[in-house]
């Protein structure tokens, strides 16, 4: 009675065990997606920035055409972030013939980019700013 207990036991673990797993997949899945949806919004965010920066340039004299620069120069960066995630997706979509030393490269590439994608959150909150100061200024 005793074993019977013990191999249901195991085999009850074995299935909660099954059960992380799947579920710490569907959560790399579900971060990706997630740093997907806020790139995009940040993308729309930044276009609507761009065309707000040529409106102000346009409607108030002493504001420059090349304060564009600023929200151009940052929407730039975020492509740059996108690259990065293409490049991550690239080397992850062949991962069973890599070599193991572009591991280690691999999971450093991915920090960095994670922080790339919060200072690019930063960054637009910054942009947003400086607009919201020119336009407010004048």
């Amino acid at each position: 009675m005793e074993d019977f207990d013990s191999e249901e036991s195991q085999s009850e673990y074995k299935r909660i065990d099954e059960n992380f797993e799947r579920t710490e997949i569907e959560g790399l899945k579900n971060l990706l997606k997630h740093f997907d949806r806020i790139h995009d919004k940040l993308f729309t965010f930044k276009n609507i920035l761009i065309a707000g920066f040529f409106a102000l340039s346009k409607i108030e004299n002493s504001i420059s055409v090349k304060t564009v620069l600023i929200p151009i120069i940052n929407l730039c960066f975020l492509m740059f972030i996108e690259y990065e995630m293409m490049e991550k997706s690239r080397f992850e979509a062949s991962i069973t013939t890599q070599n193991f030393d572009k591991f280690e490269s691999h999971g450093r590439r991915i920090s960095r980019t994670n922080w790339y994608s919060l200072l690019s959150i930063v960054s637009t909150l910054i942009v947003t700013i400086v607009f919201l100061w020119y336009l407010l200024s004048n």
